[in-house]
């Protein structure tokens, strides 16, 4: 089934007749329109400049990462090895330590 998609002067014709009347839901079942949309609507018209919406879409541009991003993250992935190699190291040292000072506690 095909999202049916909406103009952008229809949706500021509805969400300005639900705020003329005081309910958005009535107005949406006038229109047969699901009142959770339309309310939504009225949210995004609230947040939105009017004149920056295209009636597209109104969801936020995506992150796209730069070189700048990816270089960072493998200095961090780098760090982060080091460290958990430093902790295996400690942990394999701390289990030496204690087979030879508690010597029934030795795993077979």
């Amino acid at each position: 089934m095909k999202k049916k998609q909406y103009d952008l002067n229809f949706k500021k014709m509805v969400v300005a007749k639900g705020k003329e009347i005081g309910n958005m839901t009535a107005v949406a079942r006038q229109h047969e329109l699901d009142p959770k949309m339309v309310l939504r609507w009225a949210r995004e018209l609230n947040r939105k400049d009017l004149d920056q919406l295209d009636g597209n879409s109104v969801k936020p541009a995506k992150f796209i990462p730069t070189a700048e991003d990816y270089a960072q993250l493998e200095k961090e992935n780098e760090k982060l090895k080091k460290l958990f190699a430093e902790q295996a190291l400690e942990r394999d040292i701390l289990k030496d330590l204690l087979k030879k000072t508690n010597p029934h506690l030795r795993i077979k």
